[in-house]
C-alpha cells in the first residue's frame, strides 16, 4: 500500500473519532489515538524506506508496454492518465526483484548493466502487473482486446524462439524435415520457460549454443546426433536488460 494512501486512511480515521469539546479526558484520548495512528504509519513509512528502490532500467521496459496498451486498447487520455499512475505504482514496488539475488536459481537469469541480478523474469512481472490493474482502468471490450493481442504476441515470441533453436540445431546435427518438425512441437508444448530475448543472445554470439534440456532432445534426436550435440559449447547466458532501445516504444509514459 502506497504513503498516500496511508495518509488518506490516517485523515479518514480522525475524521471518523468524535470532536471533544471541552473534556480534557477526551482531548487526551484524541491526541494518544491519534499518536498511534502516527506511528503506524512513520512504521509504515520506516519499512517501505528500507525496501530497495525500483532499478531504473527496467521503466523502458515498462514504458514499452505502456505503449502496447495504447496501441492496442486506444483508451481515452484520462483512461491512459490512470494507466500510467497505476503503471507507476507498480513500478515502485519491482525493488523486490533484487532480493535475495545472489541465489537466483531460474533459467535465464536477468541483469541490469551494472551487474544487477533480478529474481525473475521483468518482462514477465510487468505483462503480469498490467493485465491485474487493467481490468479496474478498461472497457470489457477493451480488456478482451488486451488479452487477445497479448496472447498472440506471446505466441509469435515463442515461435520465433522455437524456430531459431530448430535451425540451430539442424545446423549443427542435420535434422530430417520430421525431426525438425517434431521438435518444433516438443518445444512449444513442454519448454514453458523458453524465452526469444534468452535465444536472442545465441544469435548474436554464435560461438556458443545454448543449454537445450537433454529430456526434450531425447525425444526426437538419434543416438549420433545427442552426442555431437554434446561436443558444442553449450552455455546458459543471462540477458541483459538495457542494452538496447526497446521495440514499440511510442513515448515515455513514466520519466
Amino acid at each position: 500500500m502506497s504513503i498516500r494512501r496511508w495518509s488518506l486512511l490516517l485523515l479518514g480515521l480522525m475524521a471518523w473519532m468524535p470532536r471533544p469539546v471541552s473534556s480534557q479526558e477526551l482531548t487526551k484520548e484524541a491526541i494518544q489515538e491519534f499518536n498511534v495512528l502516527n506511528r503506524l504509519v512513520a512504521q509504515k513509512v520506516k519499512a517501505e524506506a528500507k525496501q530497495p528502490k525500483p532499478p531504473e532500467f527496467l521503466k523502458p521496459l515498462v514504458n514499452a508496454e505502456l505503449s502496447f496498451v495504447h496501441r492496442v486498447c486506444e483508451p481515452t487520455d484520462e483512461q491512459m492518465k490512470a494507466i500510467v499512475e497505476s503503471a507507476q505504482e507498480a513500478f515502485d514496488e519491482m525493488g523486490d526483484l533484487l532480493f535475495n539475488n545472489a541465489r537466483v536459481a531460474q533459467l535465464p537469469r536477468f541483469h541490469g548493466l551494472n551487474g544487477e541480478t533480478l529474481n525473475a523474469n521483468p518482462i514477465r512481472r510487468i505483462r503480469d502487473d498490467t493485465l491485474d490493474f487493467l481490468p479496474l482502468l478498461l472497457t470489457e471490450k477493451q480488456f478482451q482486446k488486451y488479452k487477445q493481442e497479448s496472447s498472440q504476441r506471446e505466441r509469435i515470441e515463442r515461435e520465433a524462439a522455437t524456430d531459431y533453436l530448430v535451425t540451430l540445431l539442424d545446423s549443427k546435427v542435420v535434422l530430417t524435415d520430421v525431426q525438425q518438425r517434431k521438435l518444433r512441437t516438443v518445444f512449444l508444448s513442454e519448454w514453458l520457460d523458453l524465452d526469444v530475448e534468452w535465444i536472442g543472445n545465441y544469435a548474436n554470439n554464435p560461438n556458443f549454443v545454448p543449454v537445450i534440456p537433454s529430456n526434450l532432445l531425447r525425444k526426437v534426436l538419434n543416438t549420433d546426433q545427442q552426442a555431437a550435440w554434446a561436443t558444442f559449447q553449450q552455455v546458459s547466458m543471462g540477458v541483459m536488460i538495457g542494452q538496447s532501445p526497446e521495440r514499440f516504444l511510442e513515448k515515455e509514459w513514466l520519466p
